[in-house]
């Protein structure tokens, strides 16, 4: 029996997969047109065909592990406990610390990009960061009104979230779970809030 034909969109992504498998390995530079082709078992003409160019590949690329990132987020978010779920500063954090846990290729894209990685693709990763401190702030106002300069506190708590996320996939071992939980429930003390309630302005 033969063997079944691929579609152009499960080729489309045969294609992305083995360039993120290249790039998650040895970085962008690594994944020249040639390279992926051959690794993906098509020509050239057949990428360039999908992509445009490797600039497009790569454009491709991140939005396609961005929308699976956020969705291994909300996975991750809708399993923890009710517990959890009440503090918003560790219900947030521990989702990400489960995703990164269980789609690490995915998030090393974003928190500790590979080298080589032309200009247009850290836009989007800015983008994103924006778009993911945009929500932090809108939670932290809605769970904290008389939290002082959400904007900036957002920004500082997404950046150190994402410093001890990046230790997580570099040094597991070291940047355990608990160790990392804790560190995000002392950062929590110190950022100066009043809840509804209790008599915040």
């Amino acid at each position: 029996m033969g063997r079944t034909r691929m579609t152009g969109d499960e080729r489309r992504e045969q294609i992305l997969d083995v360039a993120h498998a290249i790039v998650d390995a040895e970085g962008f530079h690594a994944a020249t047109p040639r390279r992926v082709a051959e690794a993906a078992g098509v020509t050239r003409t057949v990428l360039y065909q999908q992509f445009g160019d490797m600039a497009g590949l790569f454009v491709t690329l991140i939005d396609r592990e961005s929308a699976l990132a956020v969705h291994q987020y909300l996975d991750a978010f809708a399993g923890l406990s009710d517990g959890v779920r009440d503090d918003p500063f560790l219900s947030a954090f521990e989702a990400a610390v489960r995703a990164v846990d269980g789609h690490p290729a995915t998030w090393r894209l974003f928190l500790l990009p590979a080298e080589g990685a032309p200009p247009l693709l850290y836009e989007r990763l800015a983008e994103r960061q924006e778009a993911v401190q945009k929500v932090m702030e809108a939670n932290l106002v809605e769970e904290y009104p008389g939290l002082a300069d959400p904007e900036y506190i957002a920004r500082a708590v997404h950046a150190s979230g994402r410093e001890l996320l990046r230790l997580r996939l570099t040094d597991p071992e070291g940047a355990t779970v608990e160790r990392l939980i804790d560190a995000v429930r002392t950062l929590r003390t110190f950022v100066p809030v009043s809840r509804a309630g209790d008599g915040g302005a």
